[in-house]
């Protein structure tokens, strides 16, 4: 962990000047949309907590939203420099573990919310692919390249879906990588995967009377603020996009920046994001400056305030049971 934090850091020092700029950028826009911007996007970062709360609460366990708020803005800060998604999944484990929620319970959670955030990103990327139909503005190899990543990920998704209905399937995987992790591992215990499966049985009863919902209403919620924030980004310039054409470009590049293999989806949201804007018939001075405040507000700026909230994690031992009593 002092590694991946030392490399954040290393990652994050270079482009300072950047942020800078940006900031810069920012002091010449309208001070009310930037206001807005950035109460949107920590609403927005709220609602995400939440998420990881209503998933721990499915499995019957509770963390205070402030507790669930902050794992979530330290996990996304390491994974920008920890092997991305598991990266990020490793980190809530460890800090929710640290937090006294039981090893099964963790594990639940350290992908369980990502599944519920994969599948609100597909349905805005869907909705926004639609709208750049409309406008005749998806290229044909913008349109490869979105069709095979919703492939992937709702393959990825149904396959998930599919293990927690089908409990006998994910107890056969799970035997066998007990069987696996022993010929490396000869001392280890099979109890732990064995437990999440049986925790996994009880999430998916409770989540087929309908406690889904809350989790898959704060993910549509994180990604609904999240896109308030682009909006005032470009009324900060001047610019009072339709709904539908903010939606346009809005998801199909946070969807492209999540699969591409560059941390935090670098480049390749602010590149794509701001073409198809500027494609659509807004200036393209504009749509730079409207984008690059986005991101500096949606990324960069959690960014620099998830390094010290992730050394705070990471510096605290585990404490028990009492402390997630203490909590609610």
């Amino acid at each position: 962990m002092v590694i991946i934090l030392g490399l954040l850091v290393h990652f994050v020092l270079p482009r300072i000047g950047t942020v800078q700029e940006s900031l810069k950028a920012m002091r010449t826009l309208k001070p009310w949309a930037i206001t807005f911007a950035i109460l949107f996007e920590c609403l927005s970062y709220l609602a995400n907590g939440a998420l990881l709360q209503s998933v721990l609460r499915m499995v019957g366990e509770n963390l205070a939203l402030r507790r669930t708020v902050a794992i979530e803005l330290g996990a996304a800060s390491v994974s920008l420099v920890a092997a991305g998604a598991l990266g990020f999944g490793a980190a809530i484990y460890k800090w929710s573990r640290n937090r006294g929620v039981p090893q099964e319970a963790a594990m639940l959670a350290s992908w369980l919310p990502s599944v519920f955030d994969a599948t609100a990103l597909i349905i805005f990327a869907f909705v926004g692919a639609i709208n750049l139909l409309f406008f005749h503005r998806l290229s044909h190899t913008t349109g490869v390249a979105l069709a095979a990543v919703i492939t992937i990920l709702t393959l990825a998704i149904g396959t998930v879906i599919l293990l927690l209905a089908r409990n006998d399937w994910l107890e056969a995987i799970a035997s066998r990588a007990d069987r696996l992790l022993k010929r490396f591992r000869p001392q280890s215990e099979s109890t732990a995967l064995m437990d999440v499966v049986k925790r996994s049985e009880e999430t998916w009863a409770k989540m087929k009377t309908g406690s889904w919902m809350r989790p898959a209403l704060c993910s549509m919620m994180y990604l609904t603020f999240d896109l308030l924030c682009l909006r005032y980004c470009f009324l900060a310039v001047g610019e009072n996009l339709k709904l539908s054409l903010l939606l346009a470009g809005y998801g199909v590049p946070l969807l492209l920046g999540r699969a591409s293999f560059l941390p935090g989806g670098i480049a390749v949201i602010e590149v794509a994001m701001a073409a198809l804007y500027g494609g659509l018939g807004v200036p393209a001075s504009d749509a730079v400056v409207a984008v690059l405040t986005y991101r500096l507000i949606s990324f960069w700026l959690p960014t620099a305030v998830g390094i010290p909230i992730a050394i705070t994690l990471q510096s605290r031992k585990h404490r028990g049971r009492s402390q997630v009593t203490a909590d609610r």
